[in-house]
């Protein structure tokens, strides 16, 4: 990833997404990653992570772990008033905590932090939010001044926010098939968009679209990774 990137991950499930998920945050050593299925389970043991239930309880750890590094689930209770909730104030948090300890350290002497939100669509839809919960919406913004790199998957792009679809330096694009989410694609693409829905239509399962600095470059993911 770029210098305190914002990356987003779009395709139906089985497509490839969470396996490029994870190969990103190999790479980084303070990871929260937000994700209310219980799926998850197996592979966050498997990547290292310990498993957080409570935002309290997540707050305490990082700060206990800011300086030695941590790789963290947190997983919410399933229930779309809640997650949003939640995920604001983990935003919240992460920006405070960075800022203070910038001004405490200096900016250049703070350890990156990493916030991965998987199934996107539930915890930040495409909908006017109250004002209360807009902590992943300055996230989306600022992160990146704040030494915080931001990943976000989802299987249904057309129904997560545009201020995160429309703040990323980079995007990995799995097959969609949906034609609202298809739609999406083609915005994300401008000039070149209905080209680029088509094309994520017809990939297979580990093939994916990389958009980056306007340029489009085809891959495969291939195993092991």
């Amino acid at each position: 990833m770029a210098k305190f990137g914002r990356l987003g991950l779009f395709g139906r499930s089985q497509s490839g997404k969470s396996t490029m998920m994870d190969r990103v945050l190999r790479h980084h050593r303070r990871v929260i990653l937000f994700d209310a299925l219980p799926a998850r389970a197996a592979n966050a043991a498997k990547e290292g992570y310990t498993q957080i239930d409570r935002v309290s309880d997540l707050i305490d750890a990082v700060q206990a772990n800011y300086w030695d590094g941590f790789r963290y689930w947190f997983k919410p209770d399933d229930d779309e008033e809640y997650l949003v909730l939640a995920l604001s104030d983990i935003s919240k948090f992460m920006v405070d905590h960075q800022n203070q300890n910038a001004d405490q350290y200096g900016f250049d002497q703070i350890p990156e932090l990493t916030l991965a939100v998987d199934e996107m669509a539930d915890c930040y839809p495409n909908h006017n939010l109250p004002k209360k919960l807009n902590g992943f919406s300055r996230m989306c913004r600022s992160g990146r001044h704040s030494r915080i790199h931001l990943v976000g998957a989802t299987q249904r792009p057309a129904e997560v926010s545009t201020k995160f679809r429309g703040q990323l330096e980079k995007r990995f694009l799995f097959n969609l098939t949906e034609p609202a989410d298809l739609r999406a694609v083609a915005e994300m693409g401008g000039a070149r968009g209905r080209e680029l829905a088509e094309a994520v239509s017809l990939l297979k399962a580990l093939e994916y679209i990389r958009m980056e600095d306007g340029t489009y470059t085809r891959g495969k993911l291939t195993f092991p990774g």
